[in-house]
């Protein structure tokens, strides 16, 4: 692991804030002991209720986007979220789960370009009680990105952060009644169905990808077309749905995600009327 004795001088403190409501600070503190950050998140991931913000420490420039678009529905399709709840754990970079090109998507557009992060790796982790948490580490424009050495020790901390996290959060993250079809199975059902009575199956395609924030060039590689096709259909996609940027397509899904569920049917027919 390769750390030093003074990266572990702030381990006790974190052990002894176990069930407090320091913990949350007490364990970014032994996290930035190995490696430092200027911003970072504790987020929870219910099976059956919405996100849970456990700890926001966010720097100031990411607020208002966090509070905002992140938080009014573009988590259901961030790569944490969908990574996390496809059961992947362990110490990452956020471009380690997002699609290839991912900074050049319209959903990196909609939030991380106006985050002033330059940097942003994450701890995949579960609670006591298996509820999915993620811990965000972000670094601004006033820091380096992370080196490979830190990226390392990182990693090297997982398992440590992984059981303070358990031991903390032993149970009671998933406060909600569960539901026959969790939120999870709720946002495939809808990505399947979004459109399927006015798109043709390939605008459908394209429309899915999208939405899981694919870049364009990404896109037309995945579908096998060239990025001149891929653009005629996002055109016609936008005509047949009356959009006129890639934020009002996000935000029509988020309207038809929140219809009560009718799984087999197109959310747009209700919402189009």
């Amino acid at each position: 692991m390769n750390l030093t004795s003074k990266s572990l001088d702030p381990l006790p403190n974190a052990i002894d804030m176990i069930g407090t409501e320091g913990f949350s600070n007490a364990l970014l503190d032994f996290i930035r002991g190995t490696a430092p950050f200027d911003s970072a998140v504790i987020m929870a991931y219910p099976e059956s209720g919405s996100l849970r913000v456990l700890h926001n420490a966010l720097h100031e420039g990411d607020q208002k986007g966090f509070s905002g678009p992140y938080r009014d529905g573009l988590w259901l399709l961030s790569p944490t979220y969908l990574k996390v709840k496809s059961g992947l754990r362990g110490f990452f970079r956020l471009m380690e789960l997002a699609p290839d090109d991912f900074r050049d998507s319209d959903y990196y557009a909609l939030y991380y370009d106006s985050s002033g992060v330059i940097d942003h790796s994450l701890f995949l982790l579960e609670s006591g009680d298996a509820t999915p948490i993620a811990i965000s580490l972000e670094r601004t424009e006033r820091m380096r990105p992370f080196s490979k050495r830190e990226l390392a020790q990182l990693a090297g901390i997982c398992q440590l952060v992984a059981s303070l996290v358990k031991q903390h959060w032993k149970s009671d993250l998933d406060r909600g009644k569960r539901t026959e079809a969790t939120l999870h199975q709720q946002v495939e059902t809808v990505l399947q169905q979004f459109g399927c009575s006015i798109l043709t199956p390939r605008e459908l395609e394209v429309v899915q990808l999208v939405l899981k924030g694919y870049p364009s060039k990404l896109v037309a590689k995945t579908l096998g077309i060239s990025g001149q096709t891929e653009q005629v259909h996002r055109k016609h996609i936008y005509q047949k749905l009356g959009l006129s940027s890639h934020s009002e397509l996000f935000s029509l899904f988020f309207d038809a995600l929140a219809l009560p569920n009718n799984e087999g049917s197109d959310p747009l027919v209700a919402l189009l009327k």
